[in-house]
């Protein structure tokens, strides 16, 4: 029997994202039963997916962008990786000199597009492909209706990729693997979603798949090689932004167990120590939504684990499930930075758009925690939900001028397939129900009546000034706000004094991700102290 050949693509905009455990399990995965494995990662290209995100097109358009993916004109962000070619030629010649029998591509919704493009360059090949990732499990109707898609993944992939290139392998019928939709001469043939994998029995990521480079990541400061390590799979909680609350009820639904699992501790352990003595890993970022969402005894039997690692550690949790206690255990193993979501400033809204129910002053009192145990904090915030208002920003500025956090985000939010705030954008008229949402988080395709769209570009680019500067600059920054000539000469001032102010001491992150020296325009724009989730 002749090799198996799968080339993986992973369509990564500007670097912007840590290595995907996904496809280094998958490679992994197939490596152990003599299938060879090819990958084609495109972080390092200059090139954006927004590019392509007006390119909303099915099976009958013929609509053909002309600068498909060719390189930019380079912008100065991580000189030292990037590669200044055309990721379609790129990509054409490894499939020319890999043969694969079989292209699969795991991607985001913000990446979709920007996927479909790549696989169109090497359509010519006719080369069978599958796609999945969140976006296919939960719009997989609109995912398997572009062409250059032969199949599709919905839910997890671990054991549908493993049958499916057994059976292709083998010359076997493929079309019935249980989590894909298959195209076949007699129309799509649309499989059941088995039971979540064993998260145990997953084998240790195939991290030699990725290039070298991939690994380092700026963290408050300082370059660190880093990967993401698996903890928990999916989240307890409800948040209306996210989709894990629908894996829950998809799984629920369809196989009657939970998505929600946690690894365990031997299994993070070993995982953690190849990582360290193998890859030389320097830094470990915790792939988990809610680090949390542990039991007090399982929270200290990691502790203990992780005593002996050695390595600092980045994790991201909710306010409420903070104390002191927790968070002095973990410093101890070597916490190192811990990020909060804190998403709405508003309590009502926060508990009736977003379903997170707890008080501010519960999360203001949570937030000096790290600070007492001098364990740096980010905050995360989302500003454009759906029946907010420009006014309503204002409540998530003062929480966090109230939290004063060493870094924050702000993104507008977008409202993605699988997650609850689709459906109320969709049903309020705000969002066209087929519309595929970008990775552009300083933008929004909603329409709605209360927030204008270049209301909440302007909030987003000065919310860092209002939580920073004093109200008395307030005016100014309001200013500043405003899409207009004066506004942006404004911004461009306020933004000088910003970086000026905030960015010139030792313990303030002046890295954005890959570029380790953006300028003012750049850093405030992202309407971000420093924006350092890769995830």
């Amino acid at each position: 029997m002749s090799t198996f050949r799968v080339l993986f693509i992973y369509p990564n905009q500007r670097a912007e994202s840590l290595v995907p455990p996904a496809i280094a399990i998958f490679s992994k995965l197939l490596k152990q039963r003599g299938i060879e494995v090819a990958l084609f990662d495109t972080s390092f290209y200059d090139i954006d997916a927004d590019d392509y995100s007006d390119i909303q097109r099915g099976p009958s358009s013929e609509q053909i962008v002309s600068k498909l993916l060719l390189t930019r004109p380079y912008e100065s962000r991580a000189d030292s990786f990037r590669k200044h070619r055309s990721a379609v030629d790129d990509l054409v010649a490894k499939v020319e000199s890999f043969s694969p029998n079989l292209i699969a591509v795991t991607t985001t919704e913000s990446t979709f597009l920007l996927a479909v493009h790549l696989l169109r360059s090497v359509r010519y090949a006719k080369i069978p492909t599958i796609v999945g990732g969140v976006f296919c499990t939960f719009a997989p109707e609109r995912a398997i209706g572009f062409d250059e898609i032969d199949m599709i993944c919905v839910g997890e992939g671990e054991n549908a990729i493993v049958d499916l290139c057994e059976r292709m392998q083998s010359g076997k019928d493929y079309s019935t693997v249980t989590n894909l939709w298959v195209k076949t001469r007699n129309g799509i043939v649309k499989n059941s979603v088995t039971y979540p994998v064993d998260v145990d029995a997953v084998p240790m990521p195939d991290w030699q798949i990725f290039e070298d480079a991939r690994f380092y990541r700026p963290m408050y400061g300082k370059i660190y090689k880093m990967a993401p390590i698996e903890t928990h799979r999916g989240c307890p909680y409800t948040c209306t932004f996210c989709n894990s609350p629908s894996q829950n009820a998809l799984y629920a639904e369809t196989t009657g167990s939970s998505f929600f699992r946690k690894r365990s501790l031997e299994k993070v352990y070993e995982d953690l120590i190849y990582f360290r003595d193998e890859v030389k890993g320097e830094y470990v970022y915790f792939w988990a939504d809610t680090f949390f969402a542990y039991s007090a005894k399982e929270f200290d039997a990691f502790c203990e684990m992780y005593s002996s690692v050695k390595l600092p550690f980045w994790c991201q949790t909710r306010p409420e499930t903070v104390t002191h206690e927790r968070i002095k255990k973990l410093k101890d193993v070597g916490l190192h930075l811990i990020a909060f979501g804190m998403e709405h400033g508003n309590e009502r809204f926060r508990a009736e758009v977003v379903d997170r129910r707890y008080k501010n002053s519960l999360a203001i009192d949570a937030l000096k925690i790290p600070r007492d145990h001098g364990i740096p904090f980010s905050v995360n915030n989302i500003i454009g939900f759906p029946d907010e208002t420009r006014e309503l920003s204002f409540d998530t500025i003062e929480i966090n001028r109230a939290m004063n956090p060493d870094q924050m985000s702000c993104s507008i939010l977008q409202p993605y397939f699988g997650t609850a705030l689709r459906r109320r954008a969709v049903s309020r008229g705000y969002l066209n129900p087929d519309v595929i949402c970008p990775a552009n988080s300083d933008d929004t395709l909603m329409t709605m009546p209360f927030y204008t769209r270049e209301e909440m570009k302007g909030m987003r680019r000065t919310f860092a000034m209002y939580v920073k500067f004093p109200k008395s600059r307030w005016s100014e920054i309001s200013i500043a706000e405003k899409l207009t000539p004066e506004g942006d000469a404004k911004w461009e001032q306020l933004a000088t004094e910003f970086q000026a102010t905030f960015f010139a001491t030792p313990n303030t992150d002046i890295t954005r991700q890959g570029n380790p020296q953006p300028d003012a325009s750049t850093r405030i724009r992202e309407g971000a102290v420093s924006q350092h989730k890769m995830s």
